[in-house]
């Protein structure tokens, strides 16, 4: 598992608190969220294609994170490695949730993007649960250089990719989300 820092104190907001994941005007937010129990001691580091942190999540955390409206390619490294793409858009709160899942003898890493339309969407407000909201802008991980082990880093982002084009529209289309997955602010309010 890739392990750069401990993950960013939670707030003392419950993550049950909606005002915390309203995105500002000009802003788009992400939240990951990490909620399992069996899965608690995880993390999980979020990167971009120059291997720079986004934020480090574990612990049954929701992590806030701001950005700035676009289209992203991501990284979700933990037990392994997976991609996603995003396509945000100011004044949007886009809910991701990260875990791991028991397969053939081992554990893998499971993100599930909350796509409008699907089961993922109706289960953000489960996915919250218990989980203590922190700050991406707290985060100590969040615009620093992996430096560690970037071999394991390179090696991921490659396999990650392998996947991507190796699967189908279905694969690829699991691990995107569009500007109107994104919850309104009034949508947010009703979490």
């Amino acid at each position: 598992m890739l392990s750069l820092a401990p993950p960013a104190s939670p707030s003392t907001a419950a993550a049950y608190d909606a005002s915390a994941f309203v995105a500002p005007n000009e802003e788009a937010l992400v939240v990951f969220i990490h909620n399992l129990r069996d899965d608690e001691r995880a993390e999980y580091v979020v990167f971009d294609p120059e291997k720079t942190c986004v934020a480090s999540v574990g612990g049954r955390q929701a992590e806030v994170v701001p950005m700035k409206p676009g289209r992203y390619t991501l990284y979700v490294a933990g037990y392994n490695t997976v991609r996603i793409e995003l396509d945000l858009d100011a004044g949007r709160t886009y809910f991701v949730r990260i875990h791991s899942v028991d397969r053939f003898a081992t554990r893998v890493s499971d993100v599930t993007p909350a796509r409008r339309g699907t089961d993922s969407y109706k289960e953000i407000k489960t996915w919250l649960s218990g989980a203590q909201v922190a700050l991406g802008s707290d985060d100590p991980c969040r615009g620093k250089p992996l430096d560690k082990k970037l071999r394991r880093v390179q090696k991921g982002i490659h396999e990650a990719n392998a996947d991507w084009k190796a699967g189908d529209d279905a694969y690829r289309a699991k691990y995107t989300m569009h500007k109107e997955d994104g919850l309104t602010p009034t949508e947010v309010s009703r979490l």
